[in-house]
């Protein structure tokens, strides 16, 4: 593994320990309101808000920042932000098609998959 790739993997270890903590620590703070998990839409409503804020404000950040950053940090934080960021982008590029799927896919299927897993699990 060369210098840059060793570079890189320090950078996503980093922003994911540091969101993992971020995630944990607002989850937290969030738990005791009321019967919905407030602490995982909190955490998916900033995650998504911050990405796509940062992606698209400093889309010419170097290769490292962007792997601590998209990849580990938000990564560890929320996927749900990697998800609306391929979303947002593909809008953005007129890919509407490719969005919705990406919608469908995550949303639809990922949800079918969670209650198989369920089905599976009483078996």
């Amino acid at each position: 593994m060369g210098s840059e790739q060793m570079v890189g993997l320090a950078a996503v270890a980093l922003g994911g320990a540091a969101g993992a903590v971020l995630r944990y620590g607002l989850s937290q703070a969030m738990s005791s309101f009321g019967e919905i998990n407030w602490g995982t839409f909190t955490v998916n409503f900033v995650g998504c808000l911050l990405i796509c804020f940062l992606f698209f404000r400093f889309a010419d950040m170097g290769d490292a920042a962007g792997l601590f950053l998209f990849v580990g940090l938000f990564g560890a934080f929320t996927t749900m932000s990697s998800v609306s960021l391929e979303m947002v982008q593909s809008f953005a590029a007129g890919m509407v098609g490719y969005g919705f799927l990406v919608f469908f896919m995550n949303a639809v299927i990922c949800l079918g998959a969670g209650f198989l897993g369920r089905c599976l699990a009483l078996l």
